[in-house]
């Protein structure tokens, strides 16, 4: 049944679902606090082997051993998108009907392509081993926004994380903010945090999975902002030149190979008007990997998170656009970076 909302989200279809995903969320912060021990936060050290049972005991101090953290990691995910994918399941022709009728309605508009081809970097991967990845599933827009309200512990079930990001991150210098565009926007958070913190301006979401801008086209009608929203690549955006003033990526460069990476700056750069900003949110970068260790192993849905977190990203900003300022801003997990056109 429809049980309305959690926060901007369809609330589960029952309470025994509801119970259940509230335990695997419950079993994610026992994680994440357990993780935060020194002992549980080091990799696993395999070349050290313990001198006694008191030095066991001090590497298993505080919490579990990294295997085991990241194992309960991994399966908890694996339990969470199973109960999203089931509770949103009972209802699946309903949300489906209610998407096609969603399209035609304002304010705001959605463009998707049935016939739309998906680039292989993207189809060959189920992001955050997400069943279906972005686009496989007509229901991945629901299924996606109720799995990152687990991932946030509940800490973001009104947008909280965008909204501060938005609230916090700068306006160019000569004030005017006519044009914004979200790339790789997911369910439209963002997209609506920039329309409420600048409604005169348009306010556009792209991204490459077209149950992800329905879904956000719909969500965006529900809370009453003119956004609009289009499938399509944020490499690749099909806008003219010069024809924004903000340009922003929230958690998009750690998603795509480094050289679809590189391009999406470059087009960033063609779509910004002079003294426009490209505003991006995203892991740390440019962190040396250690000598004579492996790649990190993928445990959670993200294979080219590991190239990008040891790239040099500055770098590639300033060949780009010849600047980027880097700050990390107040409540937040991610480090903020601009660059002016």
């Amino acid at each position: 049944m429809d049980r309305g909302f959690v926060g901007t989200m369809p609330a589960a279809t029952d309470r025994e679902d509801e119970a259940y995903l509230e335990f695997v969320e419950g079993i994610r912060i026992f994680n994440a606090l357990s993780g935060t021990s020194p002992a549980a936060a080091r990799e696993w050290d395999t070349t050290h082997q313990p001198g006694s049972a008191e030095d066991l005991r001090t590497m298993l101090s505080g919490g579990p051993p990294r295997p085991v953290n990241r194992r309960l990691y991994r399966t908890s995910q694996e339990m969470m998108w199973q109960g999203v994918i089931e509770t949103y399941g009972k209802r699946k022709d309903e949300l489906l009907a209610e998407l096609d009728r969603y399209d035609r309605l304002g304010p705001g508009s959605v463009q998707w392509d049935p016939a739309f081809v998906y680039p292989d970097y993207f189809a060959s991967v189920e992001f955050h081993i997400q069943p279906g990845n972005y686009h496989a599933d007509p229901l991945a827009g629901y299924i996606y926004h109720y799995g990152t309200k687990i991932f946030f512990l509940s800490r973001n079930d009104d947008d909280q994380v965008q909204r501060t990001l938005v609230r916090l991150s700068p306006a160019p210098a000569d004030g005017l903010v006519r044009r914004i565009l979200d790339l790789g926007c997911s369910v439209g958070q963002a997209a609506t945090a920039f329309k409420e913190r600048y409604p005169e301006a348009e306010v556009w979401g792209i991204d490459v999975g077209a149950p992800m801008v329905r879904y956000a086209h719909k969500r965006a009608v529900d809370i009453g902002l003119e956004v609009h929203f289009k499938q399509a690549l944020a490499e690749a955006t099909g806008f003219p030149d010069a024809s924004f003033d903000i340009v922003h990526a929230f958690i998009l460069f750690h998603e795509v190979p480094l050289a679809i990476g590189e391009r999406i700056v470059r087009e960033a750069h063609r779509l910004l008007r002079p003294g426009g900003l490209f505003i991006v949110e995203d892991f740390p970068t440019n962190i040396p990997r250690r000598p004579n260790t492996s790649p990190r192993r993928d445990d959670g849905g993200e294979p080219y998170a590991d190239d990008y977190v040891h790239s040099d990203f500055h770098g590639l900003i300033r060949r780009v656009f010849g600047n980027v300022i880097e700050s990390y801003t107040p409540k937040s997990f991610l480090p903020m970076r601009v660059a002016t056109k």
